[in-house]
């Protein structure tokens, strides 16, 4: 296994964390997306925008240390998926549609591409 620098495995522990962050902010927005939603449900759906490009960040990194690992390439591209759906949310116009797409497309593929990619990530920080 890639011998990690300390500030190389610190990136993997924030990175990991992030993600579960994303899942709680995804979690929030699909028990809250009602036409009546609380005002903070727009600065939830922007926090969770910023930790996906702060993802989109660290891929550059882990594409670079990984390199030789060949499953790193196509969790990316799965990943870049995930941010294409999320794009749907801007043509959306209600608050139900909205949800519905978290709901049907958005959630279940972020969260099996997360179970990968944390798959991928934890043996690197669990020691």
């Amino acid at each position: 296994m890639l011998e990690l620098t300390a500030e190389q495995h610190h990136m993997l522990e924030q990175y990991d964390q992030l993600l579960d962050t994303i899942s709680e902010g995804l979690e929030y927005l699909e028990n809250n997306i009602t036409a009546e939603a609380p005002p903070q449900t727009q600065q939830v759906f922007q926090d969770v925008l910023l930790g996906l490009e702060q993802v989109s960040r660290s891929h550059d990194q882990m594409a670079v240390l990984f390199e030789e690992r060949e499953e790193i390439q196509p969790l990316i591209i799965d990943f870049h998926k995930v941010v294409q759906l999320l794009q749907g949310w801007f043509t959306l116009e209600t608050n139900e549609e909205k949800r519905s797409l978290l709901v049907e497309k958005i959630v279940p593929a972020y969260e099996a591409w997360r179970t990968r990619m944390q798959g991928f990530v934890k043996p690197y920080i669990s020691h």
